[in-house]
């Protein structure tokens, strides 16, 4: 049995979402957004470091950080990271989906090796691992949503 997600001890003002493209991070990164009143922050919408730099300096904001320049920008200022999986990795059926997944597409896998360096890389920023809806159902509940 899984143990529950920890809550931040505050909201969080600037959150790093991680996780491979499915509807279940879409869908959780428009509901955190909306439960934080914060904007949601495409990184295909910046252009550059400059912009990285303006995002990471405003107050609040919702993003990924699929690329390396904009992580190292946006960890810096972020409050918190969350990882979103929609099952777990290694099981059977999580290596089934994904051996499919490469057969039917030519994107490249999503690299989430940064995310467990964390606590070496970034000691002091607090991470949060939801696996699955019903994690992440509890967790933005737990948010006040």
């Amino acid at each position: 049995m899984d143990l529950p997600a920890p809550m931040p001890p505050r909201l969080p003002q600037r959150v790093v979402v991680a996780g491979s493209p499915a509807p279940l991070l879409t869908t959780f990164l428009e509901r955190l957004a909306a439960v934080l009143d914060l904007p949601l922050v495409p990184l295909s919408e910046l252009a550059g470091r400059a912009d990285l730099e303006a995002l990471a300096a405003f107050d609040g904001w919702v993003t990924t950080a699929e690329r390396y320049d904009a992580r190292a920008v946006l960890l810096e200022r972020a409050d918190l990271v969350v990882t979103v999986l929609a099952e777990e990795p290694g099981t059977l059926r999580s290596l089934v989906r994904r051996t499919v997944r490469r057969i039917r597409s030519d994107a490249p896998e999503v690299d989430l090796a940064w995310v467990e360096a964390l606590p070496v890389s970034h000691p002091d920023l607090p991470a949060v691992r939801l696996v699955g809806s019903d994690a992440v159902e509890a967790w933005l509940a737990g948010l006040g949503a």
